[in-house]
């Protein structure tokens, strides 16, 4: 009987790869110098909550930063940037506008007028780049896989029922 062994990490339910003690998620991760602590390394081999992040300027707050110096709470007016289209109170995306007033790259496929996400493609056409050499067109289907033990079960009934031509690919 083989028992699966869990993440090491906190809140990671997925199952550690063999002989490791981290999931295929975290395999690259490190985990935070603090003994008896399951957080992963941010930066300076300490997680966030020990001080892999720097805190807040402003005096007395704890909070981790986010905007230059500062936390979203304590982040100066002037730091924010707003779309340049008047009336727009929209933080800037790229080139001084927000997503929705040009401030956002198209995805590289052509003919593809969604945003782009990973590697100058949207996610659809980056996740199809990583699964093959054609990424899909949008609005057409990928080809689903069967498990071999349910494509034989499968097989078997609709030969049965003569509903299934078989054509050797």
């Amino acid at each position: 009987m083989h028992v699966a062994i869990k993440c090491f990490f906190s809140g990671c339910h997925l199952d550690a790869l063999p002989g490791s003690w981290k999931c295929d998620l975290h395999r690259h991760r490190s985990r935070c110098a603090v003994q008896d602590y399951r957080n992963q390394v941010y930066a300076k081999k300490l997680c966030i909550k020990h001080g892999g992040k720097p805190k807040c300027k402003v005096e007395g707050c704890q909070v981790t930063i986010r905007v230059g110096d500062y936390c979203s709470k304590h982040v100066p007016k002037d730091a924010i940037k707003l779309c340049s289209l008047e009336g727009c109170t929209t933080r800037v995306h790229l080139a001084g506008r927000c997503f929705r007033h040009g401030g956002g790259k198209c995805c590289k496929f052509p003919q593809c007028t969604k945003f782009a996400r990973v590697r100058g493609l949207c996610y659809r056409h980056s996740a199809a780049k990583k699964s093959s050499a054609n990424p899909v067109q949008h609005g057409e289907s990928s080809p689903q896989r069967v498990p071999r033990e349910v494509e034989s079960l499968l097989v078997y009934y609709y030969l049965e029922l003569g509903n299934l031509t078989v054509i050797n690919a």
